[in-house]
């Protein structure tokens, strides 16, 4: 196992898991959340190809599996580390907006906390995946252009 967990790969995992969890705060915030959108939207896509871009330029990938590993594993590893984080700062702010009294009856707090609970695991297991198959196409984008570089003309 230690042979897939090298140190860019860890290094590849806390950077992926800051910037999310930081771009999952801004998703929770209700107001700035609207503001923020395109970024949030464009970031969804261009952080886990750019740490798996990142991580295999680290460890030196020559070879498309090793870039893509590298990468899938770093973004995969970081994704449920920031998902845990984000489901419960997502679950902290709809315990506080419940509790400000934007709900009028008891059923309405117990529906909001259910579909808050159930939409924060559905996040959490797809943007696991989702940010784990980008992190390999980073990896296997850094490697193709690596050598095609390599070869002469």
């Amino acid at each position: 196992m230690d042979q897939y967990f090298t140190a860019s790969v860890k290094r590849g995992v806390i950077y992926y898991a800051i910037i999310a969890i930081v771009l999952g705060i801004i998703a929770a915030i209700p107001l700035l959340n609207c503001l923020a959108m395109p970024l949030l939207c464009v970031s969804a896509f261009a952080v886990p190809i750019g740490i798996g871009w990142f991580v295999a330029q680290w460890g030196n990938a020559v070879d498309m599996a090793k870039g893509a590993v590298d990468g899938a594993i770093a973004c995969g590893v970081g994704g449920v580390i920031a998902g845990a984080v984000n489901f419960v700062i997502g679950l902290c702010f709809s315990a506080v907006f419940t509790a400000l009294g934007l709900s009028q009856s008891a059923s309405d707090v117990v529906s909001a906390l259910i579909v808050s609970v159930g939409s924060g695991l559905v996040s959490w297991v797809v943007g696991t995946i989702f940010a784990a198959v980008f992190g390999a196409v980073g990896g296997l984008l850094y490697v193709a252009i690596q050598g095609s570089k390599a070869k002469p003309a």
